[in-house]
């Protein structure tokens, strides 16, 4: 009796919390799942965007012609190169973001006062940034890494959608102090959902615990034997092979929700969650002009020392001399650990073209020289975009989420037959009862 009190009172929690949150999980999962092919989908609306065909003989230019080419293009918006991210395959162009300088949203640290300053989460390229005269939106081109000339610039055709979708997905197209604790409190009922979920998959009693059949008919998935048991199994069985990742995204999504969630995880691991994200560059003193000039190819060429083999290589460049650069290099294809080593080197470029001071190495930082804890911690944001191994990674958790949107759906289904059967079951009780009386 009491294990059937208990299976009872999580398969009332399980049924309630479900009915309450239905809705917004299953407008949250639908929007993720479209999300996680954004970067593909972009590619493919596209193309001549991001693909280029190399020149005979042609040598790839250097990022420093690149950035003096570009920079000369648009010398008349007065824009500056503040990021560059040099493609791991020959065949991609090369993209920058281009800033007014003295407008690019973020505060210098040397006015912090800090060491390091922290930007939110939502400042990021893309979407508006809060700067010295109201709201400035970066400028992103695509540049042909042969020719330098800039194929492309601005939002794709397929941007303002992805966009919505994001919106959705994170604030229910609800302002961000209504959106954001909706959303944050349906993950939280998503995650119990999930346990409650895995203690109702077991077998009902303990002495089904040694039956087989019992066992069995959690993992299979009946076919071929109608319509409520092939939903049945649908809810059931497949939401048993996606409880891991499931909760993975449920538990990594809420750092993007709750602060308080973010900083007690990050506390845990010992590392603070989306630090390579959204930290700022060391504040370093002021460049002594006696150093001596070296060009971006040359930080590049060090760059690649100190984290050998191919990858994409993204700088960040500093529109003052009182800032470090930092440099970003990680691996890309179907299956390569996407964790972007990084390295912040002394200020070695100011406002002009070319590159004219460098100074020394701040720091350097290597994914497989960090501890578990800060591994995980610089893990979240991927494992939650479900791009951790590449493409291998994003193909496995768009299933995860594809079979997630449908959990809403047939667990509606399921109630619904239950609540007939109830029904029926009471309208027979209370007939028989008339009969028994007459």
């Amino acid at each position: 009796m009491m294990i059937k009190a208990i299976r009872h009172f999580f398969y009332e929690t399980h049924l309630w919390l479900s009915i309450a949150s239905g809705i917004i999980l299953f407008i949250v999962c639908l929007s993720g799942t479209i999300l996680t092919f954004q970067d593909e989908v972009r590619l493919i609306a596209e193309p001549g965007r991001y693909y280029v065909s190399r020149p005979a003989g042609q040598p790839m230019l250097s990022a420093d012609e690149l950035i003096v080419r570009v920079e000369t293009a648009k010398q008349e918006q007065g824009l500056k190169v503040s990021s560059i991210t040099l493609p791991e395959q020959p065949n991609r162009t090369v993209t920058m973001t281009l800033v007014v300088p003295g407008q690019t949203g973020s505060v210098s640290p040397a006015r912090q006062g800090r060491g390091r300053t922290e930007r939110s989460d939502t400042n990021r390229p893309g979407l508006d940034r809060p700067a010295s005269g109201g709201r400035h939106h970066l400028h992103r081109v695509f540049v042909h890494p042969y020719t330098g000339e800039i194929v492309a610039e601005g939002p794709t055709a397929v941007d303002p959608f992805l966009r919505s979708m994001l919106l959705l997905h994170r604030f229910l197209w609800l302002p961000i102090e209504i959106g954001r604790p909706v959303v944050g409190i349906a993950t939280i009922i998503f995650c119990v959902i999930c346990i409650t979920g895995l203690i109702l998959w077991f077998p009902r009693s303990w002495k089904l615990f040694n039956s087989r059949r019992a066992w069995r008919t959690g993992f299979r998935w009946r076919w071929r034997s109608g319509f409520f048991p092939f939903i049945y199994d649908m809810h059931k069985t497949a939401g048993f092979y996606i409880l891991i990742p499931s909760l993975i995204l449920g538990l990594t999504g809420l750092c993007w929700s709750f602060s308080w969630y973010r900083d007690a995880a990050s506390a845990l691991l010992g590392d603070r969650i989306f630090r390579q994200r959204i930290q700022m560059p060391e504040m370093i003193e002021a460049v002594d002009p006696s150093h001596r000039p070296i060009l971006i190819a040359g930080m590049i060429a060090r760059q690649n020392q100190l984290t050998p083999g191919p990858g994409t290589i993204s700088i960040m460049i500093p529109q003052d001399r009182e800032t470090a650069m930092v440099i970003r290099k990680g691996r890309s294809g179907f299956f390569a650990l996407a964790i972007m080593d990084r390295t912040q080197w002394d200020p070695f470029r100011g406002t002009v073209i070319p590159v004219e001071f460098f100074g020394k190495t701040v720091d350097v930082e290597r994914f497989v020289d960090m501890p578990l804890g800060a591994q995980i911690a610089a893990s979240v944001r991927g494992l939650h975009l479900g791009d951790i191994t590449g493409l291998s990674s994003k193909i496995f958790f768009f299933i995860v989420c594809l079979f997630a949107t449908t959990l809403p759906i047939t667990g509606v289904i399921i109630w619904s037959k239950k609540l007939r059967v109830w029904r029926n079951r009471k309208r027979q009780k209370k007939i028989g009862s008339v009969v028994h009386l007459a």
